[in-house]
């Protein structure tokens, strides 16, 4: 499963994904200036099956509906390495869920 991190997303997330997904960061791709709809789209473009971000305004702001990708808004504080790791099973749940529903999941 390939997901795209987004900016605000802690970068030790990425190395706690199981093996068989394909993580990579905004920034690592050159889109961390993207706006919403602008990284939506490359998400897209580029085959990815979930966006996981902490921006707990985007499902409103955006029809994600419109998108043929997950979002994963993880509602954490503090968003630390010990707190994400935690949740790392129910993150990894909501991202296989998002990726075949096309739902937003709030994991808090």
């Amino acid at each position: 499963m390939r997901v795209l991190r987004d900016h605000n997303i802690p970068h030790e997330l990425r190395r706690l994904f199981p093996k068989d997904h394909d993580v990579y960061t905004a920034q690592f791709l050159g889109w961390e200036d993207y706006e919403d709809d602008e990284l939506l789209n490359a998400a897209m473009d580029n085959n990815f099956a979930v966006l996981v971000t902490m921006d707990m305004s985007l499902p409103y702001q955006r029809n994600i509906d419109a998108f043929s990708l997950g979002v994963v808004v993880l509602d954490v504080h503090p968003a630390t390495p010990d707190v994400l790791t935690s949740r790392m099973d129910r993150l990894v749940e909501a991202c296989s869920r998002a990726g075949s529903a096309r739902e937003v999941v709030t994991l808090n």
